[in-house]
Order: C-alpha cells, then sequence, then structure tokens
C-alpha cells in the first residue's frame, strides 16, 4: 500500500506568514520544505503533483517546480507518471547523516550555550513548554514544534554557514523523524529538558551531552524501522514478479 502525503494546511500557514513578497513557486518551496524538516512526510511517502496542488489551492506547474528544486537537494526522488517520493535511506545513509549531525549540531551547541540571551533562553524554554503541552496529542505539530526547539537553539550560535549545512541533513533525516517519534515523546522530553536546563545554566558541555544523547537514543528504532521498510519493499518487489 503506497503511503499518501498528508494534510498540508497547517504547513502553508506556518512556512508562509513571514515571507509575504516571495513568488507563488518559492512559497510552495518553502512550504514543502518545512513539511519535510518537520517530519510532515513518512519515508517511502508519494508526493503527487496534483493532490499537493489542491490542498494548496494552486495549479501543479508550482508545485512540480519546488519538488524539482528539493530533488536536487536530494531530499525527494522523481518516479515516472510526474510522481515525486520521499527516498527511505538505506542504514549506511542514515548512519552517515547521524555522525554528521553529531558532529555539526554539537559545534552550534557549543557556540549557542556561550552566546545565548536571556531571551534566546526565553524562547527555547518556550517551545520545549509547547511541546510537552502537545505531547502525543498530534504528531505533526508535535515535530513542528521539535523542529523550531532545535534550530532556535542552532540559531543562536550565529554560523548561518554550520545552519545552512545542519538544514541540508535533516531534510533527509526529517521523515524518519515521524517515523521514529510516536513512541519516543517520553524520552524527547527527558533529553529537550536537559538541553533546555544546560542552555539556561551557560553550560557548553552539558549542552554537547544532552544533544547527543538525544540524537543517540533513536539510532536503534531508526535502523529497525529502516530494516522493516526494505524488507516490505523487497516482498513487494517479489510479488509484481510473480
Amino acid at each position: 500500500m503506497q503511503k499518501e502525503a498528508p494534510a498540508l494546511a497547517y504547513k502553508a500557514a506556518g512556512a508562509e506568514g513571514n515571507q509575504p513578497t516571495l513568488a507563488l513557486n518559492q512559497k510552495v518551496y518553502m512550504i514543502l520544505r518545512e513539511a519535510l524538516l518537520s517530519g510532515a512526510f513518512e519515508p517511502g511517502s508519494m508526493l503527487k503533483l496534483r493532490p499537493l496542488a489542491a490542498q494548496l489551492k494552486i495549479s501543479p506547474m508550482p508545485v512540480r517546480e519546488a519538488l524539482s528544486s528539493l530533488r536536487s537537494e536530494g531530499a525527494v526522488e522523481a518516479l515516472p507518471n510526474r510522481t515525486f517520493r520521499v527516498p527511505i535511506l538505506s542504514a549506511n545513509s542514515y548512519r552517515e547523516v547521524i555522525l554528521l549531525r553529531l558532529r555539526v549540531e554539537s559545534c552550534a551547541c557549543e557556540k549557542a550555550a556561550v552566546l545565548a540571551t536571556s531571551q534566546d533562553v526565553k524562547r527555547v524554554s518556550d517551545l520545549y513548554e509547547e511541546m510537552l503541552s502537545i505531547g502525543e496529542t498530534c504528531i505533526e505539530e508535535y515535530l513542528a514544534v521539535h523542529r523550531r526547539f532545535h534550530f532556535a537553539i542552532y540559531e543562536i550560535a550565529q554560523m548561518p554557514i554550520l545552519s545552512s549545512v545542519v538544514e541540508g541533513l535533516w531534510l533527509r533525516i526529517g521523515p524518519l523523524l515521524r517515523a521514529s517519534t510516536r513512541s519516543r515523546t517520553k524520552e524527547d522530553h527527558v533529553h529537550h529538558g536537559a538541553m533546555t536546563k544546560a542552555l539556561k545554566a551557560s553550560d557548553p558541555q552539558a549542552l554537547v551531552a544532552a544533544l547527543q544523547e538525544d540524537l543517540t537514543d533513536g539510532v536503534e528504532p531508526i535502523l529497525a524501522y529502516l530494516e522493516q521498510q526494505r524488507a516490505e519493499m523487497g516482498q513487494k518487489k517479489r510479488g509484481r514478479t510473480r
């Protein structure tokens, strides 16, 4: 059974709100990019032009252009019949992304802990409290706030090149966050609480340690998920050849 893309209405409002002067294709690109970063799509989700265009109440052409741009970033893959799909990472690719995330996001956290102002700490704390209040009631909303929480910390580091690298990694791994977070919000709360506490204390080592625990704690569940997805794909291919 093919995985269909979820509704994008709430994403559209969030992505367009601060970009009123963007051209339509740029707005659509930002909406879909934010959806991928925030885990709105599961790995293997089919991104069909007309259904997406209907959700966004636009013609298919801007959707095609946006997805083509995301394809060039490695965030989606093109299929026949004008369809795109969210890739399913191999286990080795996933391990590579995690290794890179550990390096670059740790660097951002180390700098952020030193530079954070009281306003920065309040913003991060508010996002943490928002995640707690959402809990498991709505996975889409939770993951959207989860992304803002992490990137709010990385933005404090004032390292725009590093931030762009982090975004590129999240484009590849965002869909896996959706697949792995449903049953792990309690563990997430522990790690994010430790990150918030370390930021308040201006403690770079504690913030880096909490981040690394957050990232590595989800490795085994995601590897198990990827193995399951590959097995299912193998069964489908064997079924088609019979």
